[in-house]
């Protein structure tokens, strides 16, 4: 199941404006691609919480962080967290 615009806007608690009905559109296919890279096995509700905390960091995230306060967004969302034991671990090869 993929997050909608309105699931967005009830989970954020956000007004129906059209400025927020359009940031949110915006948010949705960035961490929708952000979190099927990151864990592309995840079952669709690990998924969609992870998509709906990401998209909700990045919505309360001021337009000009200071240095690297808002860096890490999957991390400090807690979408990381989520999505963690659905991750793939690849080996490396020292060369």
């Amino acid at each position: 199941m993929a997050v909608t615009t309105e699931q967005l806007i009830i989970a954020l608690r956000l007004g129906d404006t059209t400025e927020e009905r359009a940031i949110a559109d915006r948010l949705i296919p960035v961490a929708t691609e952000l979190v099927n890279k990151t864990a592309p096995d995840a079952p669709d509700l690990i998924k969609d919480e992870a998509i709906i905390r990401l998209a909700g960091y990045w919505f309360d995230m001021p337009n000009a962080p200071r240095g690297t306060a808002y860096a890490g967004a999957l991390r400090n969302s807690g979408a990381k967290s989520i999505l963690l034991p659905y991750r793939v671990m690849k080996a490396g090869v020292a060369g």
